[in-house]
């Protein structure tokens, strides 16, 4: 019996300080909670801070992800298109065309005639009353060519040989590879990648800035509340928990109405990008964010409100005497 009630005393006094430990938790949770919507000014333009200097990279990171889906479609069937000279006739670009198909580089080719070229400028641009005055047809006729990529080992550097074999052809005027853009644009992209890099890390030093400056407000408020806390033998861990809690409150919420922001601000664009893709043939959409990068930003806001929240706590607790 006496074993029987020692151990008893062990495991009340071994479960004791955890759930004490719990319901500190519990109330500081509670409590920095309460706070924020006691102060909801103050508040609400902290949220509104916080939300917009996460909103900018996470816009700038959804519009580079749009723009590689982009070039991810395009860098698929590479093409290279031959503009004939104006005076080759139809069915002298379709013997060039037969010619091209028997190179072992070459798939297949693909003739435009120039009325075909001229047909689909008309429906693209909507001037096919203006194009039915002119007397001529200025386009010339076009052979768009698929290389055999099972053949080729590094597009960029094969394909611009192939280009530069068929600028030889004399009946050929102008050699238009058409993955030069996506290039160029992949190029733009890098540098763009590493802007928003940049911009990520200033904005959130920004945001710790923001959360660390009004948990110190917050602190000199309660001044006087924890001098008197601090008398009555309470801890620094203690004092410091609501602090933290609401450090992650203001994270987390101004993650998530920065989340709103970006989600407006793509229905506000969706009809405009929609109708340029039209007009280009393309079936492009904007997509948003997914269930991935929307926890990750919610929690890299909570973080870094929980990181301000530390290193203004950190500071200015110890400045307080008792």
């Amino acid at each position: 019996m006496a074993t029987s009630s020692s151990q008893e005393t062990s495991t009340h006094q071994a479960t004791t300080p955890t759930l004490s430990s719990i319901g500190q938790h519990k109330t500081a949770f509670k409590y920095s909670l309460k706070q924020l919507w006691q102060t909801p000014l103050s508040t609400w333009i902290t949220l509104a801070a916080i939300a917009i200097a996460l909103s900018l990279p996470a816009g700038l990171h959804l519009l580079l992800l749009n723009l590689k889906t982009l070039t991810d479609d395009k860098r698929e069937i590479p093409t290279i298109s031959l503009f004939m000279q104006q005076n080759i006739t139809e069915q002298q670009a379709k013997d060039r065309a037969e010619l091209l198909s028997d190179l072992n580089e070459i798939d297949h080719v693909l003739v435009v005639t120039r009325d075909d070229a001229l047909e689909k400028f008309k429906q693209l641009t909507g001037f096919a009353e203006t194009l039915e005055t002119l007397k001529e047809n200025p386009l010339p006729h076009v052979l768009v060519i698929t290389p055999r990529m099972r053949l080729i080992n590094n597009p960029e550097v094969d394909l611009a040989k192939l280009a530069r074999q068929l600028e030889l052809y004399s009946d050929v005027d102008v050699v238009q590879m058409d993955i030069e853009w996506v290039q160029r644009l992949l190029a733009i992209l890098h540098i763009a990648d590493r802007s928003v890099l940049v911009i990520s890390f200033l904005l959130a030093l920004t945001v710790l800035l923001v959360v660390g400056n009004t948990i110190r407000l917050n602190i000199e408020n309660r001044k006087e509340e924890i001098e008197v806390t601090k008398l009555i033998g309470a801890t620094n861990a203690y004092i410091r928990r609501p602090f933290l809690y609401g450090g992650i409150w203001y994270g987390l919420f101004g993650g998530i109405l920065s989340l709103v922001i970006v989600h407006f601000s793509l229905l506000f664009l969706i009809s405009p990008v929609n109708d340029l893709a039209r007009l280009y043939g393309s079936h492009f959409t904007i997509s948003g964010l997914d269930v991935t990068a929307t926890l990750f930003i919610l929690a890299i806001s909570s973080v870094l409100g929980l990181l301000g929240a530390q290193l203004a706590v950190g500071k200015h607790l110890r400045q307080i005497a008792v």
